[in-house]
């Protein structure tokens, strides 16, 4: 092992790349729904590395170096965040139902830092620390990096964020578990039919796919999808029906008839649930030989932005079927009265004529998977760290706004406004996750390793104390988030529940919510408040580190 670390030392940059890789594949592995995840593995990974003598001193030197490959994963991570957000982040703002969303989810960003705070002063913890315990409670990279570039002791944050990590993970399921209880609260509501399999786990949960049935239970024939409820009672939405010689789009007050085919959406386990509800699985050329593959349009006019399916009538006008909806990276129910955000992105099949149109109507499609404008984010970058050098002025106090808030306020803006005149930014979903996760994982590592090479973290003798902080941070924003929720804004449980998964800014919460759900409902409310969280938990480690000080 030692003759292994003197090696690597001697090649910092493939001794990053192992922590990284190792890291990586342990964050993959779960156990009964925990997991690590990524981030979480790889630091756990760095700081074990760190201990047993890995170094990047030899490249780097003994001072701090101006540019690292950790600073670089650092721009581009936090430049990321910004992006992703910026489509959602400001109709999330705009009126109708979301805006309560957005409440409850600021409410958990707001509740976590003065939680953090408060444990912080009450176990004299630190500011490193206790941005620590924020980012682990949250369970969010983020507010890990962004703590880091101004708190004086990085070793105390990576070694109280490894720490709480699981603290973050494991509550958040735990709580999602047994406070609808406390409530009074039923996730699921009051299910007629119980038509899961006996052990759901068997499955993996997998990404979600379509799948086409013919109607033949009795209990679901004469009955509209509305009463029927079948998002509720089994996790999958009706994307389109079949009836004689008409394939349509349904709505709520859409009946099921003995021998209409339905083309249902949902994960594996779901849609077994929904053949033992509703009839066999079968395979309909008709649907097949109608529909094209999908194409992905996105939401950029604002004449189309605050319009429900229902009211862009695109079956009726262009003959086409919106048959999936990505807000915000999840995926949400394409029903008759669900509400088009701009930055929404939409599947849409039918003919190329009419596909066409509706991608003129709504914004624009998006550009192809194999291409990146690799300027947006360079470019983005080059702006945000301008942004944060730039000394500014409010109520007569200069500031800056820092690396971290300047790269995250030009992602947004970028991120927002993708087409400037005729030149537009093409970064593919695929490329901006690959960017975002390699961005934090080579940051961590670095810092991780620096970490666990570190005599001195802060930590001894407050292990305990951190960790009853953690447990604090995640236990009083959700008791506010739910109370505000239920109480203050009658939002329903799954509403209230999601919108609570997406101020933690947390997938593993949105994954607990939905099993708890048993439907896909609570993505909705979890993207709306995702989009404003995820920049509000950025931001709220370095609060926290700003605050403790004073």
């Amino acid at each position: 092992m030692a003759e292994l670390v003197r090696e690597l030392n001697g090649v910092p940059l493939a001794g990053l790349m192992l922590v990284v890789a190792l890291g990586f594949t342990l964050g993959r592995f779960s156990f009964r729904g925990f997991s690590l995840g990524p981030a979480g593995g790889t630091l756990l990974v760095a700081l074990l590395a760190g201990a047993a003598g890995l170094s990047f001193r030899e490249i780097y030197g003994e001072g701090r170096p101006l540019l690292t490959v950790g600073g670089f994963g650092f721009a581009l991570f936090i430049y990321s965040v910004g992006f992703e957000a910026g489509p959602q982040f400001f109709s999330s703002l705009r009126g109708g139902p979301g805006w309560r969303f957005v409440l409850v989810g600021v409410t958990v960003s707001v509740l976590a830092v003065l939680a953090a705070v408060a444990a912080g002063r009450l176990f004299s913890l630190g500011g490193s620390i206790t941005a620590g315990v924020l980012s682990g409670a949250l369970t969010s990279a983020p507010t890990y990096a962004a703590a880091a570039e101004i708190c004086s002791d990085r070793a105390a944050l990576a070694v109280s964020f490894a720490l709480t990590y699981p603290v973050g993970l494991a509550g958040v399921i735990l709580l999602v578990q047994f406070l609808p209880r406390f409530f009074g609260d039923r996730l699921a509501g009051d299910l007629r039919f119980d038509a899961r399999p006996e052990d759901p786990d068997r499955l993996p949960p997998g990404p979600e796919v379509t799948r086409a049935f013919r109607v033949e239970r009795e209990g679901v024939l004469g009955r509209t999808l509305r009463e029927l409820d079948l998002t509720h009672a089994t996790g999958c939405y009706v994307t389109r029906l079949h009836r004689g010689t008409e394939v349509h789009i349904p709505h709520a007050g859409t009946m099921l008839e003995l021998g209409d085919h339905v083309l249902a959406r949902g994960r594996l386990d779901e849609l077994r649930a929904f053949e033992a509800l509703v009839g066999p699985e079968i395979y309909d050329e008709e649907l097949r030989k109608r529909f094209s593959s999908p194409r992905r349009i996105a939401v950029t006019h604002r004449a189309a932005a605050g319009k429900t399916l229902a009211e862009l009538r695109i079956p009726q006008r262009h003959r086409c079927l919106v048959t999936a909806v990505d807000r915000a990276g999840v995926a949400v129910e394409p029903s008759a009265e669900l509400v088009i955000l701009r930055g929404d992105v939409l599947e849409v099949t039918g003919p190329p004529g009419g596909v066409r149109a509706v991608a003129e109507e709504l914004g624009r499609f998006e550009g192809p998977t194999n291409e990146t404008d690799i300027a947006v984010y360079a470019g983005g970058i080059f702006l945000g760290i301008l942004l944060g050098r730039a000394r500014l002025t409010a109520l007569g106090f200069p500031f800056t706004l820092g690396t971290a808030g300047g790269l995250l306020l030009a992602g947004v803006l970028l991120g927002r406004f993708r087409r400037i005149g005729p030149l537009s930014a093409n970064v593919p979903a695929p490329a901006r996750q690959l960017v975002r996760d390699l961005g934090i994982l080579l940051f961590v590592a670095e810092t991780g390793v620096a970490a666990g090479g570190s005599s001195h973290t802060g930590l001894h003798g407050l292990y305990w104390p951190t960790l009853a902080a953690a447990a604090l941070v995640v236990l009083l924003p959700v008791l506010g988030a739910v109370f505000v929720g239920r109480r203050i804004l009658h939002l329903n449980p799954a509403e209230t529940w999601g919108s609570v998964g997406g101020g933690m800014t947390s997938s593993t919460a949105l994954l607990a919510i939905r099993r708890a759900a048993e439907s896909n409902e609570p993505a909705l409310s979890y993207a709306a408040a995702y989009a404003v969280a995820s920049v509000l938990v950025t931001v709220a480690g370095q609060v926290v580190v700003l605050l403790m000080v004073h």
